[in-house]
């Protein structure tokens, strides 16, 4: 695939990442939080939206591979800017949230993990792109 292609492709595909991410948090809300309280419905959420990416990015890499680390690199930090940005757009501008709130999430001291987000989004399309690369044919050892 070339350069062009892959971020064609890889770099709108970001609006997938956000669908995952809507619709995990409308069921941390509505589902997960009346039933275990904010704090274990936040940290559950984490750990579900987690795996929705991770299989999201697998899916992807598998139908449309990424040629190599450097785009993959591009890919992952053009999404966490997309997803910050949104984030905190979105927070700020229509949830009319203060910074003091937006950042509550990040606080791992509070018992927060929502900082895996951002960073597996990161890191996920050069991890999915590793392990999905064809396995060189294993040689006998010659003694």
């Amino acid at each position: 695939m070339r350069s062009s292609a892959a971020y064609r492709i890889w770099l709108p595909n970001w609006l997938g990442l956000l669908l995952l991410a809507v619709l995990n948090g409308t069921v941390r809300g509505t589902v997960l939080q009346p039933r275990l309280g904010e704090e274990t419905a936040r940290r559950v959420a984490t750990v579900v939206l987690l795996a929705a990416l991770t299989a999201y990015v697998h899916r992807l890499q598998r139908r449309h591979p990424i040629p190599d680390a450097a785009h993959a690199w591009v890919v992952g930090m053009s999404w966490v800017v997309m997803t910050l940005g949104f984030e905190f757009g979105f927070g700020r501008l229509v949830g009319k949230l203060a910074w003091s709130e937006l950042l509550a999430d990040y606080d791992v001291r509070a018992g927060r993990i929502w900082v895996l987000v951002p960073v597996w989004t990161a890191v996920a399309p050069e991890v999915m792109r590793r392990l999905t690369l064809p396995q060189a044919p294993h040689e006998p050892e010659t003694r």
